[in-house]
């Protein structure tokens, strides 16, 4: 699972449009369509019941139905929070992954099989060096286990700092080969990748963080990041 269905409809529609495909492009534009229109009630964790999913972003985000900030104080809340969480948490993948450390080999696995059927639909170019961007990258341990087997560069962008340190003092040192290159501590929704400059974008795990709308807003930003005739994920 690659960060949510909705993620995955616009990954389709991408590539879907780059291999000519216009009527598999069009099928999945209106399952996107379809996805944000559905706003049904339902519980947070504690147990608070929300009416529709519009009220549930203006109660605790202080977005409107439209996505725009009607109460910036929530905003920074939201994002702070879920900052804060993660800045209590030891910087290792056992600690990343929520004390499910034991998954990340499983995890590579299923991530390079899905990779390989993404290029044998849009299969790289090999004139040129291939880049990735790993959003949410952590300690680094989707960059080192799995992306630097597949991208000669590969940028990583965190909000969590001590995360961050911990993936630059494990990969910044790397200077042939593979290697890892930009190490960004910004948040996602803050976040513009440098036009033109991936190949791929890999967000695992990581997008439920931002507001739904921030998560299309960061979609639009990273569409301009990725080159021409490549495959955006």
């Amino acid at each position: 699972m690659r960060a949510c269905s909705l993620g995955g409809s616009f990954c389709a529609l991408d590539l879907r449009l780059r291999t000519g495909r216009v009527g598999e492009a069009v099928a999945v534009r209106v399952n996107c369509s379809v996805s944000l229109e559905m706003d049904e009630g339902g519980l947070d964790t504690e147990g608070k019941m929300y009416a529709s999913r519009k009220q549930m972003w203006e109660e605790e985000a202080g977005e409107d139905a439209a996505g725009n900030p009607k109460n910036a104080l929530k905003k920074q809340e939201w994002y702070h929070k879920g900052v804060s969480y993660w800045e209590g948490v030891e910087a290792s993948v056992d600690g990343v992954l929520g004390g499910y450390g034991n998954v990340n080999d499983r995890d590579v696995i299923d991530s390079t099989a899905f990779l390989a059927e993404i290029f044998k639909e849009c299969p790289p170019s090999k004139s040129s060096s291939l880049v990735a961007l790993d959003c949410g990258a952590g300690v680094g341990r989707v960059t080192k286990n799995f992306l630097l087997h597949h991208f000669h560069e590969v940028d990583l962008v965190e909000p969590v700092r001590h995360f961050l340190e911990k993936a630059h003092a494990d990969l910044g040192g790397i200077t042939e080969g593979n290697r890892a290159v930009n190490f960004f501590c910004t948040p996602l929704q803050e976040f513009t990748p440098e036009a033109g400059r991936y190949d791929v974008i890999w967000v695992q795990w990581c997008i439920g963080h931002l507001t739904d709308h921030d998560f299309l807003e960061f979609f639009k930003r990273a569409r301009v990041s990725t080159l021409l005739q490549k495959p955006f994920l």
